[in-house]
């Protein structure tokens, strides 16, 4: 894995600027989506925490970032229910790859209401994982082509979610406290 000194430098001042009060959590939104979608260069990165009660949970982006725009901080949701292959995949590993996403079958319920309308041909998403449950997800779309992601792409995506897991925990973050879990295992379905 790449060691990349300045970024994790900068989540570092990020998260010490934020939980002194000396930084707004937009303004640390900013920073963590500009780090997240400039390794590696990407068309879309987004920020999203899970919500809701078991059964009727979801997934909100609150923060967004596209290529060639500044950021995007309205709210948009997914309900869990409808998309659970995804999701229960994405968990399952803390990370989730498709090079073809309009193929990907684990994505096939989200083609109509979310892949065709934001044109997402390639996704690499990784979760937030603390203490063995995911609280949210960090998403970067290729919206120009299809992309295979390397390796490298995916251990960067992994360590930034890692250390920005770990400055929320040794902060003791509220947001994350307050936000629904999922256990990194998934159990089988009740027969």
């Amino acid at each position: 894995m790449k060691v990349w000194p300045a970024e994790w430098s900068l989540l570092q001042q990020v998260a010490t600027a934020f939980y002194a009060d000396e930084m707004t959590r937009d303004a640390a939104r900013s920073a963590v989506i500009d780090v997240v979608f400039g390794r590696p260069k990407r068309s879309r990165a987004s920020l999203w925490r899970f919500d809701g009660e078991p059964g009727l949970s979801r997934r909100l982006c609150f923060a967004a970032k596209f290529s060639g725009q500044a950021r995007v901080t309205r709210q948009r949701a997914l309900l869990g229910q409808k998309y659970s292959a995804y999701f229960d995949a994405l968990v399952r590993s803390g990370l989730y790859t498709s090079a073809d996403a309009m193929s990907d079958a684990n994505l096939a319920p989200m083609r109509a209401s979310y892949l065709v309308p934001n044109r997402v041909h390639s996704m690499l998403d990784a979760a937030f994982m603390v203490n063995g449950r995911a609280f949210g997800m960090v998403c970067c779309e290729q919206t120009d082509a299809l992309r295979a992601w390397r390796t490298d792409e995916i251990a960067d995506l992994r360590a930034i979610v890692a250390k920005l897991a770990m400055l929320m925990v040794s902060a003791r973050d509220e947001v994350l406290w307050a936000t629904k879990s999922r256990p990194m295992r998934v159990p089988p379905p009740r027969r």
